[in-house]
C-alpha cells in the first residue's frame, strides 16, 4: 500500500508523522495530566467528548452502508448532476450517523439524553415573550449550554417543537433540512472562488465524509451554525472576489451575520474575520468590503436592538453574563496558565483531528508547492483570513472547554477551499479514500455527542 500510495504523490510520509504526534502527545497528556499537573484535558487528547459506540449490529451494517455509498459516490461523481451530489451527501450524513445503532440513538439522544441540551429548557416554555423577556434574570438556571448560548437558540428547539407537537424526531428532522442547505451552500462558495464543476462535485463529496462535518451536521445546534456562516461567506466573497458592492452580496452578508449571532456568540468570530478581512483590502486598496462591512455592522446591531425593543432581551448582557457564567474567573491565562496553554493545543488538535490525518498531511506537507495547494492568492487571503481570526479567538481563551470540532464545525470551508489548484486526480483519490476510512472507522467504534 505504502508503494501505491507513493506513486500518488500523497505525502505519506507526514500522514504517518502525524498519526504518531497524535499518539505521543495523547500519552503524554494523559501521564501528565494523572501523574503532574492539571491539565484541563480529558482522558483521550485531543477529544474532548467521546464515549464507545453502542456496537449494534445495525449500526455496523450501517457503516458499511456510508462506505459503500462513499465509494461508489467518488467512482461516478464527474457524471451526477448537483441536485444528484446533494442527495448523496444527505445520504452520507445519515449512514454515518445511523453507524451508532439506530434512529434513538442518532437523532433523538442528542437532545433528551442526560437532560442537559437545550431540549430541558426548551420544553418549560409555556410564553415564549415572558421567557426572553426574563432570561438574563434567569440565566443561572438554566442548562449549561442555554445559559452559554443566545435565547434564540433554544428559542428555536421550542419553535420546532410547537410546529410539531412536542416530538423530537420533527425537532431533529428539521435540524437535519437546514444542516442539509450547507451543501448547496458551499457549491455556491466554491463557485465564487471559480473552482471547476468537477472539482465542486469532489469537494463537496469530500465535504460529507469529513470526520466533523459527518459525525455533527446531523442534529447538532453548530451544523445549523455552519449553514448561516456559509451564507454569510458566500455574500461577502462576492463582494471580496470582484471588489464591487453587490445588493445580493449584502443581503446575504447580513442574514448570516444575524442569524449566525442569534445562534452563538461565537458568531463573533464572524466579526473577527470581516475586520481582519478590511485590513488586508484596505492594504490592498480595494474599498468594497470595508463599505460592505459597515453596512452589515449597522444592520446587525440594528436587529439586536429592534429584537431589545420588541422582546427586552439585551443580547450585549446576555453574552457578559454567558461569558461570566463560563469563566467565572476571568482570563484563564492570569489564573490558570496550564490549563490554558493545554486547552488550546486540544481546541487545535481536535479540529485538526476531525479534518482528518490524510488533510493534515496534505496542509503540513513541504510537498504543498509541488500540490498546488496554496497556489490561488484569493482563497489564501481568503482562507488564511478565517484561520487567523479563529487563533485570535483561542488566544483570548474561547472554548475553554474544547468540543471545537463540533463549536468550531463553521471553519472547515476555510480549510475546503485550499484544495482548489490541488488538481492531481490520484493525490485526490488518496486523501478521499483515507478521510472515508478514517470517518467509517470513528463513526464505528465512538459516540461524539456531548
Amino acid at each position: 500500500m505504502m508503494n501505491i500510495l507513493k506513486k500518488t504523490n500523497f505525502p505519506f510520509t507526514v500522514f504517518l508523522i502525524a498519526i504518531v504526534t497524535w499518539i505521543f502527545l495523547a500519552v503524554a497528556v494523559f501521564l501528565i495530566n494523572k501523574y503532574v499537573v492539571f491539565t484541563g484535558n480529558n482522558l483521550l487528547f485531543p477529544f474532548s467528548v467521546i464515549y464507545p459506540s453502542s456496537f449494534l449490529i445495525i449500526g455496523s451494517l450501517f457503516c458499511l452502508l456510508f462506505l459503500g455509498t462513499g465509494l461508489l459516490a467518488y467512482q461516478y461523481h464527474p457524471k451526477l448532476n448537483f441536485f444528484v451530489i446533494y442527495m448523496i451527501c444527505a445520504l452520507l450524513i445519515v449512514f454515518g450517523n445511523m453507524g451508532q445503532g439506530n434512529v434513538d440513538i442518532a437523532f433523538l439522544q442528542p437532545f433528551y439524553l442526560k437532560g442537559r441540551q437545550y431540549y430541558a429548557d426548551a420544553i418549560n416554555i409555556t410564553d415564549w415573550k415572558l421567557w426572553m423577556l426574563n432570561f438574563n434574570h434567569n440565566l443561572e438556571s438554566f442548562q449549561m449550554h442555554t445559559r452559554t448560548h443566545p435565547p434564540y437558540t433554544t428559542l428555536i428547539h421550542y419553535a420546532f417543537l410547537e410546529l410539531f407537537n412536542g416530538s423530537i424526531l420533527g425537532l431533529s428532522l428539521s435540524f437535519l433540512v437546514i444542516s442539509l442547505c450547507s451543501f448547496p451552500l458551499m457549491n455556491l462558495l466554491m463557485k465564487n472562488f471559480r473552482f471547476d464543476k468537477t472539482k465542486r462535485k469532489f469537494l463537496l463529496i469530500l465535504f460529507a465524509v469529513i470526520p466533523s462535518v459527518n459525525i455533527y451536521l446531523l442534529v447538532s445546534i453548530d451544523a445549523l451554525v455552519l449553514t448561516s456562516t456559509l451564507l454569510f461567506l458566500c455574500g461577502i466573497s462576492t463582494i471580496f472576489i470582484k471588489n464591487k458592492l453587490s445588493f445580493l452580496g449584502i443581503l446575504m452578508s447580513v442574514s448570516g451575520l444575524i442569524l449566525t449571532n442569534m445562534l452563538t456568540f461565537s458568531g463573533l468570530f464572524l466579526f473577527a474575520f470581516l475586520g481582519l478581512l478590511v485590513l488586508v483590502t484596505l492594504y490592498k486598496k480595494q474599498y468594497s468590503v470595508f463599505f460592505s462591512s459597515i453596512i452589515c455592522f449597522v444592520l446587525t446591531v440594528a436587529f439586536f436592538y429592534g429584537s431589545y425593543e420588541v422582546t427586552g432581551s439585551n443580547h450585549w448582557e446576555t453574552f457578559r453574563e454567558a461569558s461570566h457564567s463560563e469563566n467565572p474567573n476571568g482570563f484563564m491565562l492570569l489564573h490558570s496558565p496550564v490549563v490554558y496553554f493545554f486547552t488550546r493545543l486540544e481546541d487545535i488538535g481536535e479540529i485538526l483531528i476531525f479534518l482528518s490525518f490524510a488533510y493534515m498531511a496534505l496542509f503540513f506537507s513541504f510537498k504543498n508547492e509541488n500540490l498546488g495547494l496554496f497556489s490561488d492568492k484569493q482563497v489564501n487571503i481568503f482562507s488564511f483570513t478565517g484561520l487567523t481570526a479563529l487563533g485570535v479567538m483561542f488566544l483570548t481563551g474561547a472554548y475553554g472547554t474544547g468540543e471545537t470540532a463540533r463549536a468550531c464545525l463553521y471553519i472547515v470551508p476555510f480549510f475546503l477551499l485550499f484544495l482548489k489548484e490541488l488538481n492531481n486526480n490520484r493525490t485526490l483519490k488518496v486523501l478521499y479514500i483515507l478521510c472515508l476510512l478514517q470517518t467509517f472507522g470513528m463513526q464505528l467504534i465512538g459516540n461524539y455527542y456531548w
